[in-house]
């Protein structure tokens, strides 16, 4: 339970934290637009938005690791203590002898197992959540590649562009299938010789 509760929500923290920084680079690049256009009380609420998120999910796993932490703990105590009286009653009985420097070493690497059993755990889970990152590359590497640079229907128009002119009709794109239209019905023309910017939100 712990092991798959701690790779989701490792992957959960991963995900919230990459707007962090993406809103830390736009800030950077484009602070002069965003003083210029009085943008700054914005970014500041939208930044804090993507900090809570990320801090919700660091929350929830620690909050997961400090779970196994007190059970191990609850588990390891209840082996102490079944060893203590266990111990106490064999020498009251006087079933056989037990010595009590090796009972008092028996109990102090029992004590010390708990530490030693949740280290393993720990390291276990964290090999599993670590490749959460590999994951995430292998996801990369799996994105469909995009069309070829030069085909053959390039020899067919070796004169293109006649004129160096732009002419845009109804464009509409989204940055990866699923998510909404970044731009939703575009329609416009450059003519030729003209100079344009485009520029951004933050002025990139």
């Amino acid at each position: 339970i712990f092991v798959t509760t701690s790779r989701e929500l490792k992957r959960i923290e991963g995900l919230a934290r990459s707007p962090i920084f993406a809103m830390l680079g736009e800030s950077l690049s484009g602070i002069a637009t965003i003083r210029a256009n009085h943008a700054v009380e914005y970014f500041q609420k939208k930044f804090r938005q993507v900090h809570d998120a990320h801090g919700r999910s660091f929350f929830a796993f620690m909050a997961c690791s400090r779970w196994l932490g007190f059970r191990m703990d609850s588990i390891m105590f209840i082996f102490l203590a079944i060893a203590t009286f266990a111990a106490v009653i064999v020498q009251q009985q006087a079933w056989f002898e037990i010595d009590p420097g090796i009972l008092g070493l028996a109990i102090s690497m029992l004590i010390q197992l708990s530490g030693l059993f949740q280290w393993c755990i720990r390291q276990s889970a964290e090999v599993v959540n670590q490749m959460v990152a590999v994951e995430r590359i292998i996801g990369f590497r799996d994105l469909p590649s995009e069309a070829a640079l030069t085909n053959d229907y390039d020899e067919g128009i070796k004169d293109w562009p006649v004129k160096g002119e732009i002419d845009v009709k109804d464009l509409s794109v989204r940055y990866r299938p699923g998510l909404p239209l970044s731009l939703h019905g575009l329609t416009f023309k450059v003519n030729s010789g003209a100079r344009v910017g485009v520029v951004g939100r933050t002025g990139g």
